[in-house]
């Protein structure tokens, strides 16, 4: 009995040696595990970092791009004036023309009363005798250009 239970301590020497030893070898193996992780990890995070500082500066670029543009009030203060000039020079152009439609209508009137004179004078002129053409001259030329001529009666 002696010799069995030297036996099993000596085998529970042995496996307390050989389970150390295999723990010491194999914690190796995780801890090289461990840091190829980590360096993984950290280069993720760096990665990340480079991303997001990119991210940050292309926001400000926007952001600083937002700020030069005008409101929505500015806008249609600008769209307002504009159309205020529009108007106003389309109404401009709209007086004028009406003074040009009263001018023209004007002219067309004074045309027609000296037409209407002009063949009213040729009327009279085809209606009277021949003998008296020179009386004839005399309503054509009017009060004003009447000349005393010699030998008539004025």
């Amino acid at each position: 009995m002696l010799l069995e239970r030297l036996a099993v301590l000596i085998g529970g020497f042995a496996a307390g040696a050989a389970l150390r030893r295999w723990q010491a070898h194999d914690t190796a193996a995780p801890r090289r595990s461990f840091d190829r992780l980590s360096r993984e990890w950290k280069a993720q995070v760096r990665a990340h970092d480079y991303r997001i500082t990119r991210l940050e500066a292309r926001s400000n670029a926007h952001e600083a791009k937002l700020k030069e543009t005008p409101s929505t009030a500015q806008m249609l203060s600008a769209m307002d004036e504009l159309v205020a000039q529009a108007m106003s020079g389309l109404e401009g152009r709209f007086t004028a023309q009406a003074r040009s439609i009263e001018t023209l209508q004007m002219t067309v009137s004074e045309t027609d009363e000296l037409l209407e004179r002009v063949l009213e004078s040729l009327d009279t002129l085809r209606d009277m005798p021949l003998a008296a053409p020179l009386a004839a001259e005399r309503v054509l030329e009017g009060p004003a250009q009447r000349a005393p001529q010699p030998g008539l009666p004025h």
